[in-house]
């Protein structure tokens, strides 16, 4: 049965909102959440029964996890060997390597070498190599937001030939058919005949959305190829691909100047993607090669450069790019909404302690986010003498990320405010966030207490943390922590967000997921992101999934937890749920004509925050 919604005029007609809200009211949620337990989804002994439909009697090796991710709907992928009756690691029988998926109870198969590649394409052939069969099957677990899965891997069958067109790329999507992406020697669209080359595997830092589109970058031969055209940048679908830019493609904006695509670097979020490259011609040098491009806010296909190093930044008087290649995106850097955040160290009118900031881009406007040299809250201001004149320097460069509804968490420097580094024992980093309206948040300093571990203090926070968000405002990271009296250390799982504050999820040492001490957790951390901007690592739900092991006792756990929604995702999911929904409506109508809930933020409930929850009826984008 379908519903169709009724607009707020026709609503407001025909329905009381006292009425209405009485008769939804059994299904009024609380906004905030307390943190959900830990679910052990599967532990490796290489003794106990893995539980996996069609595959009888197996057991997974331990120690053949690869990071697991999950979605939306809280279901988690992974790439393990298993072992068992009738099943080999070698030679060209080798049938032990598989991904499963699943959410509790038995694990679904989703592929195996030496069986048949998904959706039988091409005709008859199956996941083998031979020579390295843990390698038939690569071992990146890419998905989208909503389960779909990008399989990649090596072919032997009818018409293959290795070395040539063995390897491929398939999407199975969370329902229907799985589709055939790309398959070596496949032919580049919008060329005379050139052909990708070989290997075709998806590496870690492919990004694939819900549709089954990905950018894929690869090297080009046959046709018409030649040395200076012999790459491509190509946005691979379920349908046509399209090429969007070719190495020598005249570059747009830059007359007599082409443009080659960098084989690194590519982000993509929806129908929306970024891409850097490097200008080609006569008066480009290392100084303003490096250019960075964007469809976002483009009409009609192609693509705009939306910054060049060296040239001025529009509406920021007087500052520039700096001549250097330094941008840091971070994890996920493009909006649903196209806008487009990324650190960059400035040139022009700055001295050495203003000369870097984070930048938001949208449309071709530029905002200042955060400058180097800023106060910054919980720093600045702090009593503890440690951070007496600290103000904020930069942030790692992979250790930044930014969610769906705009917040922007990242691992922070420190600096002193005449610009000079902190020398040790100071402490000098930390890790912040700042909110889609400008607040400022600091989420812990190194030096501070770790919540839960009594005794012990934050260790540095840079290039350790593994930093990911989810759309509630969730910020959820790895730190090591010391405790100098006692001569111990360990590391911590920790979850922050506005409301609930810091706490620990997890820590080294706990029994929780082996039923011994672990020594070791791992969050996917920089590679966990979908192509729908969201993360594989925690999911915009807050489903967040971890391994953990301890491997004195060759024990190794894939585990998953719901991390509480303090916040909503977007103002007309007023109950925290992640969709606009008949609880939303009801919350809103048994608010009618007071403060609260109030989408629309005028201080009043009434027919304009209907008008908006109906508006944006269905899941938070």
């Amino acid at each position: 049965m379908s519903v169709s919604l009724p607009t707020s005029e026709v609503f407001m007609r025909n329905f009381s909102p006292a009425t209405i809200g009485v008769f939804l009211s059994a299904t009024l949620a609380a906004t905030a959440l307390a943190d959900g337990t830990w679910e052990i989804l599967t532990l490796a002994d290489g003794i106990s029964p893995a539980n996996i439909n069609g595959i009888a009697d197996a057991v997974i090796v331990p120690n053949t996890f690869n990071n697991p991710t999950v979605d939306d709907n809280g279901r988690v992928r992974f790439r393990c060997q298993i072992a068992g009756p009738g099943i080999t690691n070698t030679g060209a029988a080798a049938n032990h390597l598989v991904v499963l998926a699943g959410s509790g109870g038995a694990w679904d198969l989703v592929i195996r070498n030496n069986s048949g590649v998904p959706g039988d394409l091409p005709s008859g052939a199956i996941f083998s190599r031979t020579a390295s069969p843990n390698n038939s099957i690569v071992s990146a677990n890419n998905s989208s937001a909503d389960g779909g899965f990008l399989a990649s891997g090596f072919m032997t069958g009818p018409g293959i030939t290795t070395g040539t067109n063995d390897t491929a790329m398939w999407f199975i999507p969370a329902s229907g058919a799985p589709s055939l992406l790309l398959q070596g020697r496949d032919f580049c669209p919008g060329t005379a005949g050139a052909q990708f080359a070989a290997n075709v595997s998806a590496g870690s830092g492919v990004r694939v959305n819900s549709q089954g589109q990905l950018l894929y970058y690869g090297t080009l031969t046959g046709g018409d190829t030649v040395t200076a055209n012999n790459a491509a940048l190509v946005l691979v679908d379920a349908g046509p691909d399209q090429l969007i830019v070719r190495k020598g493609d005249a570059a747009q904006g830059f007359k007599g100047l082409t443009l080659t695509p960098d084989s690194f670097g590519q982000f993509l979020n929806g129908s929306k993607y970024l891409f850097s490259a490097k200008l080609v011609g006569t008066g480009i040098t290392t100084a303003n090669d490096t250019v960075y491009c964007t469809n976002a806010f483009v009409a009609g296909g192609g693509y705009r450069i939306l910054a060049r190093e060296g040239d001025p930044i529009p509406g920021l008087d007087g500052l520039t790019f700096a001549n250097t290649s330094s941008f840091a995106f971070g994890q996920r850097p493009l909006g649903t909404d196209g806008s487009i955040v990324f650190a960059t160290p400035l040139g022009g009118a700055v001295t050495s302690v203003d000369n870097a900031a984070i930048i938001k881009e949208s449309n071709g406007t530029f905002e200042i986010l955060i400058r180097k040299g800023d106060a910054f809250p919980g720093i600045t201001d702090s009593s503890n003498p440690d951070f007496a004149g600290k103000v904020f320097s930069t942030v790692n460069s992979s250790g930044n990320v930014r969610a769906r509804n705009g917040l922007y968490a990242f691992e922070g420097i420190l600096m002193n405010a005449d610009g000079t580094a902190i020398t040790s024992p100071a402490p000098a980093t930390f890790v912040g966030a700042r909110k889609a309206d400008g607040t400022k948040f600091t989420i812990c300093r190194q030096s501070d207490p770790v919540p839960g571990v009594a005794g012990s203090v934050f260790a540095s926070v840079n290039g350790s943390t593994s930093i990911c968000v989810d759309d509630y405002g969730n910020v959820v990271f790895k730190a090591n922590y010391a405790d100098a009296a006692a001569g111990t250390s360990g590391t911590g799982l920790f979850a922050w967000d506005e409301v609930g504050g810091l706490r620990l999820l997890a820590k080294t040492g706990d029994t929780t997921f082996t039923g011994t001490p672990c020594n070791q957790i791992t969050l996917i951390g920089g590679t966990g992101n979908n192509g729908d901007g969201g993360g594989t690592g925690i999911s915009a739900t807050g489903w967040l999934a971890v391994s953990a092991s301890d491997s004195v006792s060759g024990l190794y756990a894939i585990a998953r937890i719901r991390i509480g929604a303090t916040s909503s995702p977007c103002p007309e999911d007023v109950n925290g749920s992640g969709a606009v929904d008949a609880a939303d409506l009801a919350a809103l109508l048994a608010g009618w004509g007071t403060a609260s809930p109030d989408p629309n933020g005028d201080g009043n409930v009434d027919a304009a925050d209907l008008a908006v929850l109906l508006a944006a009826w269905g899941p938070c984008q």
